[in-house]
């Protein structure tokens, strides 16, 4: 598996923990930057010992690199309540549609299908 694969796993796992559990204050973003550099270097590593097994081990090693790298991030992401979103996960506080927005909001995407309908007024 090349470099840029285990990069691309890091970063989508990155993001849907960020887009998941978007109540991340204002030091998400340097959080984003740093873990990410951490698990590029990381990868390139784990590339460099992933080459010397087979198949089946350098599939193996992806899962388990993917695995930590969710673990990290949703345990390491900063949270305004100061829970971290793998407790929140943990507990059963699962995210909703307007945490997906609210998530996708934060990185300039406008998606209004995830917002609840509104509900029209009656008039007496």
């Amino acid at each position: 598996m090349p470099i840029s694969a285990y990069i691309l796993i890091a970063a989508a796992l990155h993001l849907g923990a960020f887009v998941a559990y978007p109540q991340s204050g204002r030091f998400a973003f340097p959080f984003l930057a740093v873990s990410m550099i951490l698990w590029a270097g990381f990868s390139i590593f784990i590339n460099r010992a992933a080459n010397q097994y087979g198949k089946a081990w350098k599939t193996a090693i992806a899962v388990i690199f993917a695995l930590a790298c969710a673990f990290s991030s949703l345990s390491f992401l900063p949270q305004k309540d100061g829970i971290s979103a793998l407790h929140k996960l943990m507990a059963g506080k699962y995210p909703d549609r307007n945490n997906l927005f609210f998530g996708l909001a934060r990185l300039g995407i406008y998606a209004p299908g995830l917002l609840p309908a509104k509900k029209q007024e009656t008039l007496p």
